[in-house]
This record gives structure tokens, C-alpha cells and sequence, in this order.
């Protein structure tokens, strides 16, 4: 159940005056009512719950229900903070129809796991249910409506249930404390002042939650959640007229309270001077400074005008960011990056917000940079260049979204409707969405634009936040400097930009195109492999499982293995740099312009053992998907100004992850682990590595590693028809040289520790612990023992929450993860981890250890091994529809040599696994001769 205290950050519609439209039919035009998506049947019950249905067949036989309750924290009265989300844990521990255990236990069974698809969260003015439901059985779905009814009404709250979620509900408490939690809870109620929000953060009070009288737990769920203030929400694959008539059945009985309380929604006062506030903590891992604007009220999201301004809203946001954005990427960053837009804590009420980064000489640059732009775009407005550029990307989004229609994810949809519910967004449908983008944007004009940011920014009655470590090389100011700072820079002097021209085409030439050497059929896979005349392979798999996507996936051997000490460095920031220098002639400002409109991803990365380049595109976009790919491939950019930015803009924010106790916890406990072999992988890179960069040596490693042809592979799954797509593949990937060497795997002979061995970490201020267990060892490597290893993982996992979770009540959540690996070695490990008070270290690790135990002595209960295996089933009837999943499969089979029958009758070998089979791999891996525990805990 997750606890969104990022509702503070979230983005929103925002309230604007109707900009003056010209013509009589256009202002009529504007002023028209917006229609629901006509996929989506809506109502009320007549006890006043709504119910959104819409029939949707992706992914196949599974459908998604929601309930969302209009309560969160701010319904909670002084003496019940923190039981909002209280309530929403205590409605998975005992209901009429599944007492305590038993949902999970049950949804378990039917392959919904807890966590990954049974989930919940609490906010300040909503909770919300997820449950997806497969319905390959029966009976299935008349239990989903079942369990969501009787979340909505029919929660047990007895005594004894709701003592044993305290210490659960803490553990999630806990979790969330530490640098963050502390300055939160000093400026959030100067930020939201004048407000009951400032005293309602949803995680509550710790006091509370562990002493509060059960009463107060049931008064809350007996005044708020009752059927006016709740929403049932059905998306998936299956009639409209089912979904109904259930809904009626479970929901239409019930009953609103007599003398029900009033759900009132705040009123906020803008704020009426400027002000400012700096909060420090030594654990601080980052810096913020954020500029807020007074907030203004929503307007409610009910006409094609409203539409419009939205879309308006939308460009300025992009706009402001893209500039922004220009600026930290560029050779002087005044900042590591930052970015701009309306959003909203407050329900019904919107603000303009800037936030960004700093370095240890402080904000004042990022203060006058970013008050300097604001005065910009007020004083001198958006560009015609800026606001094409925004509308291309606007539109080519939309066009996607409209092309993907019938392969639309039921979680999408159902997602929309929550927000209708809850907020009061618009749905009027991907079609009709599309004909407003296409009549709404040509109309929209810069003008318009100046004067609707003009109105978000013009009081500077501004809230200037700071948060950073509490350092002595940080030069922070006093909250009287803070705020000058900011009237400073709203007072300065400001130039117009000058703009820069903007790039047609990423390339001006096309290079010599090499040929189709050789082709392969795939059987099993459906799929061709093409061998080009420079040796590389391309693989493709037509499907149509997205109307509009196509994922390219490229692999070939190599690695930072392949290098010694000396290129540690090197090899490790390579493709970071070239990502921050560009491509070709374009900078990476230049390459978002030139990209812009376009639906291209290109990603570089080097493994321990092998190089990766993954990209995605829609079918218009495939050339030049191709075209950005052969750029970073053969391209890479060298610009030492920008080397310098790269460095400038790395070194402060790894200097402030050190202040972090769980950075420092992890670092000394993989070099420990790795009995501080310099070799092993850089997880947690220093200043000094940084520092240590040669830049002509990092683009040599570079270009050693990706732009050759040797030895790659390139897998193409999505919708695209061969005979297009091998014209293009052989002159983009057919041109690459071709270096005639060898490429391999090196075993650089990094390995664990051996042995068994603890070590205690004392790190942090706040009562925090956690453990982290791992069991190596060195293998045979089978698919069968890779598979054997995870359900051993699993099994364990349905034990912890059970047993170290819902009986013993000491974490939230941890558990278990098994691989088993035959690159560069055979090996295997299991990895635990689980988040606790130092209270209960000593009797968790005795739990984890008994666990394990029993799993050795006397195997799994087949009720488990059953339940591991239907999630498994679960997964697999949903990846079977996925591009990705194809693509990794056909790279396991066809570039790493694994079992292609594994790979495409999966379940077959599902079904195969006995207990005993985990039995005897739970001995094999916990023989008791590489165990190598890590306990966190607080410095005092």
C-alpha cells in the first residue's frame, strides 16, 4: 500500500481567464459542454455511488476495479492522524467475507500478488483500491466485487485485528523518516499555511497510530465510507451489462449514515507576501530550491474552452521546462537541471512552481538564472519557434495515443477514471481528444500564451524554499538573504535571448547501404533473422500487440570487464558523457529540437560483460529512429565545454549522496561483500572517479565498444512490416565498418567474499535498521535450477508476509530475490532485505533463519508452490501480448544460447515443480558455506 506523499508534487490543470477568440461560431464553440468518452457507461446508484464500466480487451480475460473513497486525511479530526491510511491497511486484515490472511491468501491463489497488483493508497483527500482480477475461473469475478464491497462497507475492525497492524502501519512510518521527513515537516505547514493540510499529512502521527482507542478507527470508517463518497470503477474484458448488474447487486443495499458529516473541501487565500525559509539536515542526499507562486483557484474542467486552456496550460509548461532544460545541459549550467509548471496540493487550487538544483556555492545563481527567465517570458514573451516546437511534441503524443486506441491498457483507462471521480477531470475519449487537438491547436497563438503566464506570475508574493545538507562547504543563505535573493532577481534587468536556428533532419546524407547477406526463419518464434553483409544479425517479429510501437533492442559482447583499473573511470562514464556531449553536430539541446515531434528513444549502455542499445519508435518513426541510433553508433560528439558542465553538474550531487546513511550502508556493504576488489562494478561512484575521467580515452572506449559491426545482434519487435523495414535496416546498420575482431566476455575474476560473515553498519539519526542477507556460491549454471531458485524466492516471500509481517508485525515490506547467472561464471544468489526498527534485527534474522529452515527440512506447503505458480501464470498470459517480453526472450534464445522451448512453452515447465523440487534447491543454495549478513543501525 503506498503512501502518496508525492501528491504534493503532482501536476494538474490549471485555472485561467478565456483568452478573447475571434468569431461569434468559435466563442459559441468554445462555450459547448464536453461529452464522456462514449466506451464508458457512468452513473449513480441511488444511495449516490457512481460507477464508471468500460469493456476493453487488453490485456485479455482480466479486469481492473477500482474503489476510490472522497476521504483521506484531511476528514481525520485531531485525535485520528494517521488513521486514513490506518483504515486502508485495516481493510486487508478481516472483512465479513475474507477474515485477516485470508484476501491475500485467496487473491494469492488466483495469481494477484500483494504489492505488485493488490495495492492501496492514501492521500490527503482520497483513498483509492486496486485489484485486478484475472477471470480465467468462474468464480473470480463475483469475489473481486466482493472483496471491493466489502472494503467499501464491510470491514471487520476488531481488537485484536487492529493491535497487530500497528506495528505494520509503524514499520511503514519508519520507513518514510530520515532527512526528507524532517524538513518536510518543517516547512510543509508555512507552505500550505492558513490550511488544515499544513496538520494532515497522510502518514499521520506515530503516537496515534499505536495508542489511538479502536473507536476512532471505526468512527472514521463509519462517517466516511459511504456510498456518496465512493466510486466503483470496472475496466476490462468483460460486458458492460455484467459489470453492471454486479455492481447494483454488491453496492446498491448500501446505506449512507443518518446525520452524515459534511465533506467540505478547503477554501486557500493566496498568499499576501513574500516569504522565505531555509531547512538544513545533515542526511540531506540533495539540494532544492523552489520558487512558488500564489495559488489560485481551479476552474472546473466542463467546456471545450476549458479543453483549450488545458492544452494552453500544457505548451507554457513545456516551454518554460525547455528552456530550463537548455540551460542546465548547456556548456555554464546555472544549475544541475530544472524544471517548471502549474501543479497543485491543494485540492481545487493550482500555483505556478519552479524547481531546481544547486551546488555547494549555493542558490544564488540558480535564484537570479530562474527569476531572470520568468522576467523573460513576462517582459518578452514565447516565440513562434518555441510554441511549433511544443505543439509538434504535444500533437505527436496525441497521435499516438489516438493510433494505440484499440491496444489501450485497461490500467490506462481505469487510471482516467479515478481522476474523473476524484478531481474532476474531463474524459470525453481518444477520439474525440484527437479532433479537439487537431481543430483546437492551429488556433493557438503566442499571444495568448504571454498573457495566460502573465496572470500565473503576477504577484511575486512568492514562497522561496531551501532544503539542503547541513555542511560546512555549503553555502547556504539566511532565510533574510534567501528572500532578497529572490526580490533581487524579480528586480534585475533582463535581455531577450537571442534564438538560435533550429536543424530539419538529423542527417544531411545517408551512408553507403550494405545488404541482406543471408535469412533464417525463427520457428517457434515467428520471426525472420536477417544476416547483413557486414555480419550483423537482425532479428524481427511482426506483431500486433501495440498499434503503434515498435522496440529495437541491440547486444553484442564486451563490457567493462574488458578493461583494467586504469579505465575504470573511463568505461564506466562513457556513455554518460557522450549522452551529455551529443551526437553528430547536434548538442543535446540541438538533438530535442531537431527530435521534436518525433517518438524516438535511443539508450546506450556498457554492462559488466556486454554493450546495449535499446530504442523505441512508432512505425512513422522508424527511420529516424535508425538515423539517431547510427549517430550515437558511429558519432559519438566531443565538446569539452560540455565535458566540463557534465562534471560541474555530477560532482555536487554526488558529494550530497554521501550525507545519506543508506548510501553509505550500501557502499560499505557491496565493497565488503566484494572484499574491496577495485574491479567490482561502480555502484556508488566518488568525486575522485569523476576526477579521474579522460575524456579522449572515455570516447576511444566508446567507440571500441559500440561502433563497429562485430559481433552485434539487434532484435525488432512491434508493428512493422519487413519489406518496409530491411531497406532502412541495411543502410543505417548494413553501413557500419566493420573491424574483423573477435568480441568476447572476460571473466575479470571478481567474486564475493567466501565464508560466513556479519557486518554492522552504524549510520543515521532516526530508530532505523535494516538487513541485508546474501547466500552465493558457485554452480552448474541450467534453466532448470534458474527457475527451481526463483520459486524457492517466492515461496520464502508468501512466508514473510505471513509470518514476519502480518504475526510478527515488525516490517512493512523486504523480502527475498534469487538468480542464477552463467555469465562470466556459473553462479548463483539470494538476496534478502527487510527494512525494520533496530529493536527487531535479533528477531527478524531468527525468523528469516527459521524460514529457511523449515523450507529445507520439510519443503514447501503445495498450497504455496501453487500459489507462486498461478502469479507466474498470470504474468505470462500478459506478457505473451507484450512486445518486450518477446524481445528479451528471443535475445535469451537467440544471442545467449538458452532453451528456445523454455522460452515458448514456459508453463510447461511451471506446472513440473514439485516440493520437492524446492526442497532440495532451498538446501542447495542455504548450505550454509557463503553467508554474508549486513545490519544497518542507527548511530545511537
Amino acid at each position: 500500500m503506498k503512501l502518496l506523499n508525492s501528491m504534493l508534487l503532482r501536476t494538474c490543470y490549471c485555472f485561467a481567464l478565456i483568452a478573447a477568440t475571434s468569431g461569434i461560431t468559435v466563442a459559441q464553440d468554445l462555450k459547448s459542454k464536453l461529452p464522456t468518452d462514449p466506451d464508458v457507461v457512468t452513473g449513480k446508484l441511488d444511495n449516490g455511488l457512481t460507477y464508471y464500466i468500460r469493456n476493453n480487451h487488453k490485456p485479455a480475460n482480466k479486469v481492473e476495479l477500482r474503489l476510490a473513497v472522497k476521504a483521506g486525511s484531511m476528514q481525520e479530526n485531531d485525535d485520528q492522524q494517521g488513521l486514513a491510511h490506518f483504515m486502508e491497511h485495516m481493510n486487508f486484515n478481516g472483512t465479513k467475507y475474507f477474515e485477516k490472511n485470508d484476501l491475500v491468501s485467496y487473491l494469492q491463489s488466483i495469481g494477484v500478488q500483494f504489492g505488485a497488483d493488490l495495492n492501496a493508497y492514501t492521500a490527503f483527500d482520497q483513498t483509492v483500491y486496486i485489484l485486478p482480477i484475472p477471470l480465467d475461473k468462474p468464480d473470480n469475478l463475483e469475489k473481486g466485487f466482493q472483496i471491493i464491497e466489502d472494503w467499501a462497507h464491510n470491514a471487520l475492525l476488531t481488537d485484536k485485528d487492529i493491535d497487530e497492524e500497528r506495528g505494520v502501519v509503524l514499520e511503514e512510518s519508519r520507513l518514510g523518516k530520515g532527512a526528507d521527513d524532517r524538513m518536510r515537516k518543517k516547512y510543509f505547514p508555512k507552505m500550505a499555511e492558513g490550511t488544515l493540510y499544513a496538520e494532515r499529512l497522510p502518514i499521520g502521527k506515530d503516537d496515534i497510530i499505536k495508542n489511538s482507542k479502536y473507536e476512532k478507527t471505526r468512527s472514521f470508517y463509519h462517517d466516511w465510507y459511504r456510498p456518496d463518497l465512493q466510486a466503483v470503477i470496472v475496466v476490462g474484458d468483460l460486458d458492460v451489462a455484467t459489470a453492471k448488474k454486479m455492481i447494483v447487486a454488491h453496492f446498491g443495499s448500501l446505506k449512507n449514515p443518518a446525520g452524515e458529516r459534511e465533506r467540505k473541501y478547503v477554501d486557500a487565500k493566496p498568499r499576501s507576501v513574500a516569504e522565505a525559509m531555509v531547512v538544513t539536515d545533515k542526511e540531506a542526499a540533495r539540494t532544492v530550491l523552489e520558487i512558488m507562486f500564489p495559488s489560485f483557484k481551479k476552474q472546473a474542467q466542463t467546456t471545450l474552452g476549458d479543453y483549450r486552456h488545458d492544452l494552453e496550460q500544457n505548451i507554457v509548461d513545456q516551454i518554460l521546462s525547455q528552456r530550463l532544460n537548455d540551460l542546465a545541459q548547456g556548456s555554464n549550467p546555472p544549475f544541475p537541471y530544472a524544471y517548471a509548471g502549474v501543479g497543485s496540493f491543494i485540492h481545487g487550487y493550482e500555483s505556478f512552481s519552479v524547481y531546481s538544483s544547486f551546488g555547494n556555492e549555493g542558490p544564488a545563481k540558480a535564484i537570479n538564472t530562474i527569476t531572470a527567465e520568468i522576467l523573460k517570458a513576462r517582459k518578452f514573451g514565447f516565440t513562434e519557434t518555441e510554441l511549433m516546437l511544443a505543439k509538434k511534441e504535444m500533437m505527436s503524443n496525441m497521435e499516438k495515443s489516438y493510433n494505440e486506441r484499440s491496444t489501450t491498457e485497461s490500467k490506462t483507462y481505469v487510471n482516467e477514471y479515478v481522476r474523473a471521480f476524484l478531481d474532476g477531470e474531463d474524459f470525453p475519449g481518444i477520439a474525440n481528444e484527437h479532433k479537439y487537438y487537431a481543430e483546437l491547436m492551429p488556433g493557438i497563438k503566442v499571444e495568448e500564451l504571454n498573457e495566460l503566464f502573465k496572470e500565473w506570475v503576477k504577484s511575486t508574493n512568492t514562497f522561496t524554499l531551501v532544503t539542503a545538507p547541513d555542511k560546512s562547504d555549503m553555502k547556504l543563505p539566511s532565510e533574510a538573504e534567501l528572500l532578497s535573493m529572490t526580490k533581487n532577481g524579480f528586480s534585475q534587468e533582463v535581455t531577450k535571448t537571442e534564438e538560435k536556428k533550429i536543424a530539419t533532419e538529423l542527417m544531411k546524407s545517408k551512408p553507403a547501404p550494405g545488404k541482406v547477406a543471408a535469412t533464417i526463419k525463427e520457428d517457434g518464434f515467428d520471426a525472420t533473422t536477417y544476416t547483413l553483409s557486414n555480419g550483423i544479425k537482425v532479428t524481427i517479429k511482426p506483431t500486433d500487440f501495440k498499434s503503434d510501437e515498435i522496440l529495437m533492442n541491440g547486444i553484442k559482447k564486451g563490457g567493462t570487464n574488458s578493461y583494467g583499473l586504469s579505465d575504470r573511470s573511463n568505461v564506466h562514464f562513457a556513455t554518460d558523457l557522450v549522452e551529455s556531449m551529443g551526437v553528430g553536430d547536434f548538442t543535446p539541446n540541438d538533438l530535442e529540437k531537431v527530435t521534436a515531434g518525433k517518438q524516438i528513444q535511443v539508450a546506450m549502455s556498457i554492462g559488466e560483460i556486454n554493450d546495449n542499445i535499446k530504442a523505441s519508435s512508432t512505425i512513422k518513426d522508424f527511420e529516424s529512429m535508425l538515423q539517431l541510433m547510427y549517430l550515437y553508433i558511429s558519432k559519438p560528439r566531443k565538446d569539452e565545454a560540455l565535458f566540463k558542465a557534465y562534471k560541474e553538474r555530477e560532482i555536487p550531487k554526488i558529494q550530497n549522496f554521501a550525507s545519506s546513511p543508506r548510501f553509505a550502508f550500501f557502499d560499505t556493504t557491496i565493497k565488503t561483500l566484494y572484499d574491496n576488489n577495485p574491479l567490482a562494478r561502480m555502484t556508488f561512484p566518488k568525486v575522485s572517479d569523476i576526477e579521474k575521467i579522460d575524456l579522449d580515452r572515455s570516447l576511444e572506449i566508446y567507440k571500441n565498444e559500440f561502433s563497429s559491426a562485430d559481433g552485434y545482434h539487434f532484435f525488432i519487435v512491434g508493428n512493422i512490416k519487413p519489406e518496409t523495414a530491411l531497406p532502412l535496416i541495411e543502410t543505417y546498420l548494413g553501413s557500419l565498418p566493420t573491424n574483423n575482431k573477435p568480441v568476447a566476455i572476460k571473466d575479470n575474476g571478481v567474486r564475493p567474499i567466501k565464508g560466513s560473515k556479519e557486518l554492522k553498519i552504524k549510520k543515521g539519526k532516526e530508530k532505523q535498521s535494516l538487513i541485508m542477507a546474501v547466500y552465493t556460491g558457485e554452480a552448474p549454471y541450467s534453466e532448470d535450477f534458474a527457475l527451481r531458485t526463483q520459486a524457492v524466492a517466492e515461496v520464502l516471500n508468501i512466508k514473510v508476509i505471513e509470518e514476519l509481517r502480518e504475526k510478527m508485525g515488525a516490517i512493512y515490506g523486504g523480502g527475498f530475490n534469487g538468480s542464477v547467472t552463467k555469465e562470466p561464471y556459473e553462479r548463483y544468489s539470494i538476496q534478502l532485505q527487510l527494512p525494520c526498527g533496530p529493536e527487531n534485527v535479533d528477531k527478524l534474522i531468527a525468523g528469516a533463519n527459521e524460514l529457511i529452515k523449515t523450507l529445507k527440512e520439510k519443503g514447501p506447503e503445495q498450497k504455496d508452490l501453487d500459489k507462486v505458480k498461478s502469479q507466474w501464470h498470470e504474468k505470462y498470459i500478459t506478457d505473451l501480448k507484450e512486445n518486450k517480453y518477446w524481445s528479451g526472450k528471443m535475445e535469451s534464445v537467440l544471442f545467449w544460447g538458452r532453451e528456445k522451448d523454455r522460452a515458448i512453452n514456459y508453463e510447461n515447465y511451471i506446472r513440473k515443480l514439485t516440493p520437492a523440487d524446492i526442497q532440495a534447491t532451498a538446501n542447495q543454495l542455504f548450505n550454509g558455506r557463503n553467508q554474508f549478513v549486513s545490519i544497518l543501525y542507527p548511530e545511537s
